[in-house]
């Protein structure tokens, strides 16, 4: 069941000035914004990977099977389209009268409310649901996340190179941060 990234977030949870101030950078100097930028988005992976959550609004693709229901990612916005494969090899888009978009769950999820149709039996990914997923924009991310982000920067920028130990204290925080926002992998 694997679900694919189609359209990528226009913006980061936090801003390279925002990043600048955590590092403490003196404003004109401006040689390390491309770090500084590489690292904003090595914590955000980190930290929707750690979450199982996607932060800013983006579009993504689940490709499977049809199940009971099928569960997609927390922080579900909407579902634009559901298509599969039909017993005949006909490609066919489901009717949003048949099926039930619930964005109130933990994990967003759809549940038909008829049973789904049949399709081609040897396609081993004959469903495809198109959805779009996040917080919203870089406002509507809950700081403590945004918070996690600008540690991770600060804490990177200073020790640039692989460390043997890790920071207890930079751990520490990271899981403060972020555990409430964690959910187990589906």
């Amino acid at each position: 069941m694997p679900i694919v990234t189609v359209t990528s977030p226009v913006e980061d949870p936090i801003t390279l000035p925002d990043a600048r101030v955590q590092c403490q950078m003196d404003v004109d100097l401006i040689d390390e914004n491309p770090l500084i930028e590489s690292l904003i988005k090595a914590a955000v992976d980190f930290c929707e990977k750690h979450t199982n959550r996607p932060l800013i609004t983006q579009e993504k693709q689940y490709i499977g099977t049809f199940s009971s229901l099928v569960e997609l990612v927390p922080n579900l916005l909407s579902v634009e389209t559901i298509s599969y494969i039909d017993d005949a090899g006909n490609p066919k888009t489901l009717d949003p009268s048949t099926y039930h978009v619930d964005i109130a769950s933990i994990v967003g999820q759809v549940i038909p409310l008829e049973p789904w149709p049949g399709v081609k039996s040897n396609h081993p990914q004959p469903v495809t649901v198109s959805f779009t997923c996040g917080y919203g924009d870089a406002e509507s991310v809950p700081e403590s996340i945004k918070q996690c982000i600008r540690l991770l920067v600060g804490h990177w920028f200073r020790n640039r190179e692989a460390v043997g130990q890790s920071s207890s204290e930079i751990d520490l925080s990271v899981h403060s941060l972020l555990q409430p926002y964690k959910v187990e992998q589906v």
